[in-house]
């Protein structure tokens, strides 16, 4: 059990009010009215309302000799996490010459009376360059090709975009000389007749995707973003706008290098039209409209003057934003030096290793507090300096640094569109995926459940156990951990001696359907949980950081309703109850995410909807796994596997 908490003085209001009434016949006998309307009883409450707000502060010393005691065990409150999302900046006209969106441009929500505006700010440079078109291939089988590059320039005989009859497969292939990534892409289709016949021209089965880097050194072709099309699937002259995706990469495909785009039959959905016959394309040009830059939560500050020195040791000055985000290269303390330039500072964690004459500085990223190194005096009376005084009278500053974070940063698609920084040439921006990812500041009772964990790890992560609780603690980002060490002897890419940390990421409003893309791993995330584990693994033990293998499950259900049930109603519910059982993040039986590597079985769903509200009988469901053509009783995990909500069906009968 916990330890008990003294109550210094357990008196209250009404204890002090009759305490004082027995003491007046003894201090003064002739006042007899001891009665609410009398005027000196009126004093008496009057004294021990302020007696008692004394004794609620008294009371308190014991919850300050606790929070001093994590200070001394060098618990800090943890900074608020910024959340993150991609703006996507639309141009005037066609890029004819490299365009550059400087990194710090800020972006924000649309501020009302009621609701501050919310402002995010780009992480670097965006550079939009008008695409350098030189190669056009088709292929029947990713391995033949056919080179119709003189299209590119001369307007002569069209080429058929796919055989004939085509299949699912065939392909045409642009390929640049730059590099396009995150750019949107709009290319321009020279069409005089229609010959692409058979499908529908609102749904063509077509699918653009471009070669990029996909983990480590390996490619991949991952699908582009449509941002509208209106050659009614390659059949009339027109215009498709892309959205690329990043990480683009040069790479040889029928022996020319390039950065490669391709447009490809797909195989088509149950009752979508299929090609009878082949697109004839006779020229194809394309330009840049745009481009796509990843932003944060925060406004970035430049140059700020804290004060001045003042020549003693403890010195602490508080930077005007706060809470202020993890510092990048650039961000740092300076102190002016006596030329009159200005000198960076190191920023630590502790002074316990700092010198007389080191140049360090700690920086609190929840109040935004700078404090510089202490004086102690040791044992034999002599005194230690630990770290570099600033002189007197020199200035100090923060070069630069950002401030922000929060849970008013997670926004849904769209909420970010108003441009706060003038960028020549760009119309308009928004963010086309939500903004996730932000957390607000730790609270001192968040702090004060961890503390005894940290006493248990003392900062070491050796059992599977340390390593989860260490993840969460090197970022809020971090939603769920899961921690996985393949044993000597079994079978598996991971050697022994390799720990795998699984994470998943926070996401806003979690209790839903998640899209995969929330799911991403931010690069920036990985980084931060990998360098905050190596610093405390063992030496003998390699770190492997990735995110777990999420499989997307897809419900078709026919449920019958109550009498005198909305329908619609018992619709919705139905499916927010699987979006929320099925859910990595709030799902499963306890509510706390789908279980590491647990399967799920038809019978599970059967339970899940006849729980709804409104549901009277469950006339048949099914479950399908996303990739698979037929439907599954039971969906197997790996013990690194998550499950995930697809898009579900659920026909309710009145």
């Amino acid at each position: 059990m916990p330890l008990p908490t003294p109550n210094l003085d357990d008196r209250r209001f009404q204890d002090l009010v009759d305490e004082a009434k027995r003491a007046i016949p003894r201090y003064c006998p002739e006042w007899t009215d001891h009665n609410v309307h009398d005027p000196g009883v009126t004093l008496i409450e009057l004294f021990a309302h302020m007696v008692e707000t004394m004794l609620f502060r008294l009371n308190r010393v014991p919850e300050k000799s606790y929070i001093t005691f994590m200070e001394l065990m060098g618990v800090r409150l943890q900074e608020a996490a910024a959340a993150r999302t991609d703006l996507t900046f639309w141009l005037t006209a066609p890029a004819q010459e490299p365009i550059t969106i400087p990194a710090g441009t800020e972006v924000s929500t649309t501020q009302t009376a009621a609701v501050e505006a919310v402002s995010f700010s780009t992480d670097v440079d965006l550079v939009i360059s008008p695409p350098e078109l030189r190669y056009c291939r088709t292929s029947h089988d990713d391995r033949v090709y056919t080179d119709w590059s003189p299209v590119l320039t001369h307007a002569g005989q069209a080429f058929p975009a796919f055989a004939d009859p085509p299949q699912p497969g065939n392909a045409f292939y642009l390929g640049f000389t730059n590099d396009l990534s995150s750019h949107l892409l709009a290319i321009d289709f020279d069409i005089r007749e229609i010959t692409g016949t058979g499908i529908d021209p609102n749904d063509p089965p077509l699918s653009w995707e471009a070669l990029c880097r996909v983990r480590g050194d390996s490619t991949g072709w991952i699908e582009a973003e449509l941002d509208y099309e209106n050659t009614a699937g390659l059949n009339q002259a027109g215009q498709v706008a892309l959205h690329l995706p990043p990480r683009m990469v040069r790479q040889a495909i029928d022996g020319q290098e390039a950065f490669w785009l391709r447009c490809r039959y797909r195989q088509t959905r149950g009752g979508q039209a299929v090609y009878e016959s082949a697109p004839r394309i006779f020229t194809v040009h394309a330009a840049s409209y745009g481009g796509t830059v990843s932003a944060t939560h925060a406004v970035t500050i430049v140059e700020e003057v804290l004060g001045r020195s003042d020549g003693l040791p403890g010195q602490r000055f508080r930077l005007q934003f706060a809470p202020v985000l993890p510092r990048r290269a650039g961000e740092v303390i300076e102190v002016e030096t006596e030329s009159g330039g200005w000198e960076p500072w190191d920023e630590v964690e502790h002074f316990g290793d700092s010198t007389e004459g080191d140049r360090h500085v700690q920086i609190d990223s929840v109040s935004g507090t700078v404090s510089f190194g202490p004086t102690v005096r040791d044992p034999k009376g002599g005194e230690r300096q630990y770290g570099r005084i600033p002189r007197q009278g020199a200035q100090v500053r923060m070069r630069r640094y950002r401030s922000g974070g929060g849970a008013a940063g997670n926004l849904a698609p769209g909420k970010i569109s108003v441009l706060k920084t003038g960028v020549p040439f760009v119309d308009r921006v928004k963010n086309r995926v939500p903004a996730v990812g932000g957390r607000d500041a730790e609270t001192i009772e968040h702090a004060a459940l961890r503390a005894p964990r940290m006493l248990r790890t003392s900062f070491r992560a050796v059992t599977a156990e340390d390593y989860e609780y260490l993840a969460r603690e090197a970022s809020q980002s971090v939603a769920r951990v899961c921690c996985r060490q393949p044993r000597p002897g079994t079978n598996g890419a991971v050697p022994a001696g390799t720990v795998r940390v699984l994470l998943v990421p926070t996401v806003s409003s979690p209790a839903r359907r998640i899209a995969p893309d929330e799911l991403r791993l931010p690069e920036t995330l990985v980084e931060d949980v990998a360098a905050y584990l190596n610093d405390r693994r063992l030496l003998t033990t390699a770190l492997v950081v990735e995110a777990p293998t999420y499989t997307q499950v897809r419900v078709e259900a026919r449920v019958k309703a109550r009498p005198k049930a909305d329908p619609e109603r018992v619709r919705a519910d139905a499916a927010d109850q699987l979006y929320r059982f099925l859910n990595p993040l709030v799902g499963g039986h306890e509510g706390e995410g789908w279980p590491f590597g647990r399967d799920l079985f038809i019978s599970e769903i059967f339970a899940q909807l006849q729980s709804v509200s409104g549901v009277e009988y469950i006339e048949a469901a099914r479950m399908f796994v996303v990739g698979q053509a037929d439907p599954v009783p039971r969906v197997s995990l790996g013990p690194d596997g998550l499950l995930t909500s697809a898009e579900h069906t659920i026909v309710v009968v009145p």
